[in-house]
């Protein structure tokens, strides 16, 4: 009897594994894709699609910002042609045996205009222009 029942469980487990081997689909590396873009794309490389900060960018939007980003980087520019000549810095007379450069006062003049803009403190301002030997 017990071999009758064995038998019995057998021909269950082959007849389930049979219907789970049918009715669940199997998994293929050989499955078809549609989509083939696995690019990964940035600002940096062209190429691929215009990237706009955080997001890809509209029609026309990549230009703007190109504009918006020369005129930033050009801000402060005159914008001349002509080539400006350099001024030489003057030496004045030594002191205690040492000679001492000054810069010209256009130079000092833009240096403190320029770290004025940038609110650096009257402090760090005054180190910096007595380093450059402004007065």
């Amino acid at each position: 009897m017990s071999t009758k029942l064995m038998l019995a469980l057998f021909v269950t487990a082959v007849l389930m594994t049979s219907i789970a081997a049918v009715t669940i689909p199997a998994a293929s590396a050989l499955t078809s894709r549609s989509s083939f873009n696995d690019n990964h794309y940035t600002a940096l490389y062209p190429g691929g699609p215009r990237i706009c900060g955080d997001h890809m960018c509209a029609p026309g939007e990549y230009d703007k910002m190109q504009q918006a980003l020369a005129q930033a980087q050009m801000k402060g520019k005159t914008g001349s042609t002509t080539p400006s000549t350099p001024t030489t810095p003057t030496t004045t007379p030594p002191m205690n045996g040492t000679s001492t450069t000054t810069m010209p006062m256009s130079v000092c003049d833009s240096v403190k205009a320029t770290l004025t803009t940038a609110g650096i403190s009257s402090t760090v301002i005054a180190k910096v222009m007595a380093d450059l030997s402004c007065s």
